[in-house]
């Protein structure tokens, strides 16, 4: 509720709610960065110890998909080996049991497309294998480096059919694994908790929900609605910022990644088609993702796996550029209503 009534007095505060074309210009123009930008960082609690968590993920004749706790933390849809490691705290809401699943995929044409040569690989084959490390900082801010200051807190390794030494998951098109690790925050926050389970829900008049919704979003992207789109992602923003205690200047950064692409000059957006409904978060929330071409061989390969709200446009140097833009929904339970579809943008 605190959260609730810091928000609805920014909103008053950047933005004049008037109905007219006009107003709805001089609505974008009165919206205030700075404020917008503080406002967040206001929220933000720091503590004497600050833990981060990490996953280190490491594939071999596969791509993947890994979620934390349900929601989407890191994917791989090429052979590449990233040693980098993923945070992710912004999926960690409070201390305790803290849920990871693998999605492991066959490689289909990226042998092929890689060396010119190779078969279209349609199942997971028999030397798969992912390994994913659980890693934990006790301190981010005195941590000099990842390297130096981690602690192994799980290990993870795929596993092979005792009988036959092969990866358990051979000969499937799809393999999912889950398990869980232990983790300790000084944070506890709501996030998407509060949010009914859309799964429950009249799925074809969900889906047509979701899309109109959908629409309804292009169409403030094509006004160049910043007011009006960085209030729905306010709280989102605020779910990342305390989770990573971040200080002003990455706020300022992140948001950005957001705010400017709204103003990009003639966005040609697409239609909303071929996608299909994907959930997270045990159902709480939804989005419409394209499938991937062993789903729908039929599918442009540049759709494969990507957001089915994306716009094109010409960069300054007069080539065609794509943006896929991430959009999660929920309906907040003290928001649901039986017959009515209340979405915000998912925290």
């Amino acid at each position: 509720m605190r959260l609730l009534n810091k928000l609805v007095l920014l909103a008053v505060g950047l933005i004049t709610f008037l109905s007219c074309a006009q107003n709805k210009k001089e609505e974008t123009k009165t919206f205030n960065l700075d404020q917008y930008v503080d406002s967040i960082a206001s929220e933000v609690k720091h503590y004497p110890k600050e833990p981060m968590y990490y996953l280190r993920i490491n594939q071999l004749n596969c791509i993947y998909e890994v979620l934390v706790n349900d929601r989407l933390i890191d994917k791989n849809y090429s052979l590449k080996q990233y040693a980098t490691a993923t945070e992710i705290n912004s999926c960690i809401l409070k201390s305790g049991p803290q849920k990871v699943t693998y999605r492991l995929y066959p490689i289909g044409d990226l042998i092929k497309e890689e060396y010119g040569e190779g078969e279209n690989v349609t199942t997971l084959l028999a030397n798969t294998e992912i390994t994913i490390e659980v890693i934990r900082v006790a301190d981010i801010n005195t941590s000099k480096s990842i390297v130096d200051d981690e602690k192994l807190i799980l290990k993870h390794e795929s596993k092979n059919d005792k009988n036959t030494d092969k990866f358990v998951g051979s000969g499937l098109p799809y393999y999912e694994y889950t398990f869980t690790f232990e983790a300790q925050v000084p944070y506890e926050i709501e996030g998407w908790t509060n949010a009914i389970d859309l799964r429950k829900l009249d799925q074809e008049k969900l889906e047509l929900a979701v899309v109109n919704y959908y629409k309804e979003i292009q169409q403030l992207y094509k006004a160049n609605d910043a007011a009006s789109i960085m209030t729905m992602e306010y709280d989102m923003f605020v779910r990342l910022a305390i989770t990573e205690y971040r200080d002003r200047q990455y706020i300022k950064e992140m948001v950005a990644e957001i705010y400017d692409p709204i103003f990009i000059l003639n966005k040609d957006y697409q239609p909303i088609i071929d996608y299909k409904m994907q959930y997270f978060a045990d159902g709480k929330i939804v989005r419409l993702w394209h499938p991937s071409i062993f789903e729908k061989p039929d599918l442009d390969p540049r759709l494969n796996r990507k957001s089915a709200f994306y716009f094109l446009y010409t960069n300054k140097d007069n080539r065609k550029r794509v943006r896929f833009q991430g959009i999660t929904l929920s309906i907040p339970k003290d928001k649901h209503k039986k017959g009515e579809f209340n979405f915000e943008f998912a925290r």
